[in-house]
């Protein structure tokens, strides 16, 4: 039940981080679903005041690992690439639960459960025993990251609860895990609240396409009226060689077209006014 917290850290460091703009409509659907999920794994009654502070510290860190994987993987050029955010990830990861598997496991516990695994599987089995469950972890952590990259951390918490709803009713309907009324409702609205965010981040998306459409429209607008300017001289330009071609044909001529001297000489204005010798009088 605690762990439904990890949704309300997660919005709170994505406010802090300027992940994502505050809305109304954002923080109804992000507490109905928290009620929802409440409801949805209600009956625990047993409490334990360290493991409670152990769950809460987990959820806190859990929003806040997230908030700073998405400034990385779109404010960084280093790690902007889902597979070199895990190139510089990994290795930190591996010390981190190394460090605190052998306290607790120790290097006696750790082999011997490397040696039974070998003794009854065999050798060949158990790596890939071993290794099967680590591409599956790296395959997911990638699309997490992916995921990440292209919407908002809010998104990949919504998933998260997406499938703590699969495996529930998953867990009813095939291993007849007993659900209360109550359980049930709160499947339901948690269902509802997860579509009702899915309406409003598909509806910013679109509004986001059509903005992004419009700046590169305008940034382009300049040299599309440029080309089309041009193109409008080269009609005009066509267009007058065509009408100075129609009046040759026709025999006509004017000094604004053809730039004729203003004045002429009285020869030359005779011979204009001569008519041909094979034309016939009238």
């Amino acid at each position: 039940m605690c762990k439904s917290s990890v949704l309300g850290f997660v919005l709170l460091f994505a406010l802090i981080f300027k992940l994502e703009k505050p809305s109304w409509k954002l923080f109804a659907i992000i507490a109905v679903m928290t009620v929802g999920v409440i409801m949805m794994v209600a009956g625990e009654t047993a409490f334990n005041l360290f493991g409670f502070l152990l769950l809460m510290t987990a959820s806190f860190s859990s929003g806040l690992r997230w908030s700073l994987t998405q400034i990385l993987l779109r404010r960084n050029p280093a790690t902007s690439n889902p597979f070199a955010s895990l190139f510089f990830l990994t290795p930190v990861m591996f010390l981190v639960l190394i460090i605190l598997a052998i306290p607790v496991e120790g290097f006696s516990g750790l082999k011997a459960g490397l040696t039974d695994l070998s003794v009854e599987k065999g050798p060949v089995m158990g790596a890939m025993i071993l290794l099967f469950p680590g591409v599956l972890a790296f395959l997911m952590t990638s699309s997490e990251f992916a995921l990440l990259k292209r919407t908002s951390v809010v998104t990949l918490s919504v998933c998260g609860i997406f499938k703590e709803v699969i495996t529930i009713a998953t867990a009813g309907a095939v291993y007849h895990d007993p659900l209360t009324t109550l359980n049930i409702s709160g499947l339901l609205v948690t269902i509802v609240a997860i579509a009702a965010y899915n309406t409003i981040r598909i509806k910013k998306m679109k509004r986001k396409a059509v903005k992004d459409a419009q700046e590169v429209a305008a940034e382009h607008a300049p040299m599309l009226n440029a080309v089309g300017g041009s193109d409008d001289l080269d009609h005009r330009q066509t267009g007058e060689r065509l009408s100075k071609s129609d009046m040759l044909r026709n025999g006509l001529s004017t000094s604004s077209e053809f730039d004729m001297p203003a004045k002429l000489d009285g020869a030359d204005k005779g011979l204009l006014a001569r008519p041909p010798e094979n034309t016939p009088q009238g």
